[in-house]
């Protein structure tokens, strides 16, 4: 019998991922302006945003009940007061839906149904959120020193449709005002 080794949410460095297969990616800040409201100031562009590492199970013809684990990993950055924000994306097939769990840091996952119905839940440490396929779902970080964990649960075949925002954007948006979260519309 093979004994196999578990993949890693190591604690001892503030909940970094560690297992293999691993696929890691990351956004620079400017890979991300057309998410803001205002331009992004050209020293802000180089910055990294954020960074995803992902436990890969079965990408090549994956089954119906096919998952993915990952953990993001987003920094803290204001663009003209806008807190740091992923790009956020629907599902491809909104059938299925996700979990995000809280690690470290502070901040908000928001999400959207398209239409009308917008809200966000605050994420810290323990949090857990279930996300409808149906939502568009974007994370958010409020702090200004400390990086945003968050581990994300989702079937391999959801997908990212991250054109319709891309194309529409959120309707809402996350600023510092006067040292506090302060929430606008679009």
């Amino acid at each position: 019998m093979e004994i196999r080794n578990p993949g890693q949410l190591l604690k001892e460095e503030n909940f970094s991922l560690k297992t293999t297969p691993m696929e890691t990616y990351a956004k620079k800040a400017g890979q991300l302006k057309q998410c803001y409201a205002s331009p992004m100031p050209i020293e802000t562009e180089e910055l990294l945003a954020y960074e995803v590492a992902s436990q890969c199970t079965q990408k090549e013809n994956p089954q119906i009940g096919s998952m993915q684990f990952g953990v993001t990993y987003l920094k803290p950055y204001t663009v003209n007061g806008e807190f740091s924000m992923t790009r956020g994306h629907f599902h491809l097939d909104t059938r299925y839906d996700e979990y995000y769990l809280g690690l470290s840091g502070q901040g908000f996952l928001l999400m959207w149904d398209g239409v009308s119905e917008v809200y966000a839940e605050p994420i810290f440490p323990g949090s857990v959120h279930y996300i409808n396929g149906k939502y568009a779902h974007r994370l958010i970080n409020t702090s200004l020193t400390d990086e945003l964990k968050v581990t994300a649960i989702w079937n391999v075949n959801a997908g990212h449709n991250y054109a319709s925002i891309d194309e529409s954007g959120f309707p809402i948006r996350c600023f510092l005002v006067d040292g506090q979260v302060t929430w606008r519309t679009k």
